[in-house]
């Protein structure tokens, strides 16, 4: 029988602890050589750091559950040490000041899309990953970039989340939130999470993105991080311009509020989040072995069930499901990773703008 408790570690922040204690065997699927290798040099570090949002992955109860899940898989006995944490951007940057600072990682998995990993890929502090040896066939080139830097792990749609029963009106476009009806009622994000996709030159360009964020700002009441979608649940805001991705929106249905997210149809991205091992990592193999685990069929479900979201081209994806339904009604999604975030500097070089924009109201 496994057993849970959870204990308070010395810090900054809190950081709970999810000890599993008594872990079997029993039950740890075939592992061809590579992948025995890799959960042998895990099981030895004997643990696994994280830190990211309480909304991601389901956060702390999220962590315990993977913690339960990868262990039973794999034979192992690894404890997840969780830190409910900062935005994302902010946690890699603090790796990349621990790197440079000659420290060890505060975390041994960055979490991550484009407009977090893309800043720091010139630092070079990803370690390369051979990962398709772990599970040749599951794990395969189109969910690598970067050389095994950096990999797929789920899929995220970007679009707006708004409240379903106090909404003035149904949206279809991004322009339906500079209407009257919205006016002093809706919110954005800090890091204009989203919008800046559209300041790429095969998006909408500069000159029409800052014209909308600055009548965006008129309409806007504050400002809110990703994650805090009960906000828009309560009727605080009606709806959220833009989102990170729509997976909050499917969280908060099934608590029963009627919340639901708009794909855009000017502006429909398609993410990727993906996990990336930090050179300075206190614990690498335990980190790619809960990469590892996360990307195997079980994985993928307990990633759906809490986060509400999955990589779309596994197959049995519920992403995948969503994307077809939405392209049967000629939804086009701009693919964002990172390699196309770097090809555009544009973005970065107008993303302070959009920012200032939103925070200021100038």
């Amino acid at each position: 029988m496994n057993h849970y408790r959870h204990r308070l570690l010395p810090g900054r922040a809190l950081m709970v602890a999810i000890v599993l204690c008594g872990c079997a065997t029993a039950g740890a699927q075939e592992m061809n050589p590579a992948l025995k290798e890799l959960a042998a040099a895990a099981n030895r570090e004997g643990a696994v750091t994280l830190s990211w949002s309480q909304s991601s992955l389901g956060g702390s109860q999220g962590a315990a559950r993977f913690q339960a899940a990868m262990n039973k898989a794999f034979g192992t006995n690894i404890r997840i040490n969780f830190l409910p944490g900062p935005d994302m951007a902010r946690v890699v940057n603090q790796a990349a000041t621990e790197l440079s600072a000659g420290q060890k990682a505060h975390v041994d998995i960055l979490l991550g899309a484009a407009p977090q990993i893309a800043p720091v890929v010139k630092l070079s502090f990803f370690e390369q990953v051979d990962w398709k040896q772990y599970l040749p066939g599951r794990i395969t080139p189109n969910m690598i970039e970067l050389d095994g830097k950096i990999i797929r792990i789920v899929t995220g749609l970007s679009g707006v989340t708004y409240n379903a029963q106090l909404a003035p009106m149904k949206p279809t476009v991004l322009d339906d939130f500079l209407k009257p009806g919205w006016k002093g009622k809706i919110a954005s994000t800090p890091y204009a999470a989203g919008l800046d996709v559209l300041l790429a030159e095969d998006v909408w360009g500069k000159q029409k993105t800052v014209t909308y964020m600055r009548a965006l700002a008129r309409q806007i009441a504050g400002l809110m991080r990703c994650g805090e979608t009960e906000r828009v649940a309560t009727g605080e805001y009606l709806a959220v311009v833009m989102d990170c991705t729509g997976q909050d929106a499917l969280i908060w249905q099934e608590k029963g509020a009627p919340v639901a997210q708009m794909m855009p149809l000017d502006a429909a991205q398609q993410r990727y989040y993906y996990f990336a091992v930090p050179t300075n990592a206190q614990h690498p193999n335990a980190a790619k072995l809960l990469t590892i685990y996360l990307l195997t069929p079980e994985g993928q479900k307990l990633a759906y069930d809490t986060w509400k979201i999955d990589l779309h081209f596994m197959p049995g994806s519920r992403m995948g499901a969503m994307i077809a339904d939405y392209q049967k009604r000629d939804v086009k999604f701009r693919e964002v990773t990172v390699q196309w975030w770097s090809e555009h500097p544009e973005i970065e070089a107008g993303r302070s703008e959009l920012i200032k924009i939103l925070t200021t109201k100038e």
